[in-house]
């Protein structure tokens, strides 16, 4: 009886060693890649009289083999005291990827998407004169992943705008949106644009601002038209898109 129980203690811890074994063995990490390809990426600022644009820049970075983060920053402001003025700065950003497994045998992908706007939009309060009117906006932020040019996921976060006296905090958030997918090459097409008009300030300066971005390059002369949000945390300002592919879960397939 003693040698038995020992037999199958000795059999017991046999097969937990193997399965821990094996349980060390299961591949750890994502199941899918995404390949960065060709890119066409382009923040195009316009001013008129005196105004000024900051920032404007476009980057596409992945944290993780699965992830891309795509950011677009940047800031626009106008106000004169003799003259009317207006900045914008427009984003158009074409990236090409492709989606591969990164083993064998694994279930079919999915891919997510999920875009914010963080920023500042303000007007100085309208004078007595109808010319001393102004105007700020944050247009919609709108992103699109095709596959062989046909639409297959879409965020739009959605714009905001105010004009004379107003002033706003922007935090807006579209999505997660999720799909199925399959491995092959994709176009990701995102858009953002930011604008500020002002009119001429007849008595006082006037000023109109759309500020999206964490670090804005904008002269010392227009400290006075930052002011109004100065204790705001900048770390997240922009808009930011996030697109991750991962494997399908196991119950999607099965009707669960």
């Amino acid at each position: 009886m003693l040698i038995r129980r020992a037999l199958f203690l000795l059999g017991f811890l046999g097969t937990l060693s193997l399965a821990s074994l094996e349980a060390g063995d299961l591949p750890a990490g994502p199941a899918y890649q995404i390949v960065l390809r060709s890119r066409h990426a382009e923040a195009t600022p316009t001013r008129t009289k005196d105004a000024q644009t900051g920032g404007g820049s476009i980057t596409v970075e992945q944290p993780e083999p699965n992830t891309i983060v795509v950011y677009m920053y940047g800031s626009a402001v106008a106000g004169s005291d003799c003259h009317m003025s207006a900045a914008a700065v427009d984003f158009v950003l074409d990236q090409e990827l492709e989606i591969m497994p990164l083993r064998q045998g694994v279930r079919p992908p999915r891919v997510g998407m999920v875009g914010r706007v963080v920023g500042t939009i303000q007007v100085s309060p309208c004078g007595k004169l109808h010319k001393e009117s102004g105007s700020a906006e944050q247009g919609p932020a709108a992103a699109t992943l095709f596959i062989d040019e046909v639409p297959l996921l879409q965020t739009v976060v959605k714009p905001s705008s105010v004009a004379c006296g107003q002033e706003s905090s922007v935090n807006f958030r579209h999505g997660p949106v999720e799909a199925p997918a399959v491995v092959g090459c994709y176009r990701l097409h995102s858009t953002f644009r930011i604008a500020a008009s002002q009119g001429k300030g007849v008595f006082n300066r006037r000023y109109a601002v759309a500020d999206f971005d964490p670090a804005p390059e904008l002269d010392a002369f227009w400290a006075d038209a930052l002011r109004p949000f100065r204790a705001v945390p900048r770390r997240d300002f922009g808009y930011r898109l996030v697109l991750r592919v991962v494997e399908q879960r196991a119950d999607v397939g099965a009707g669960k």
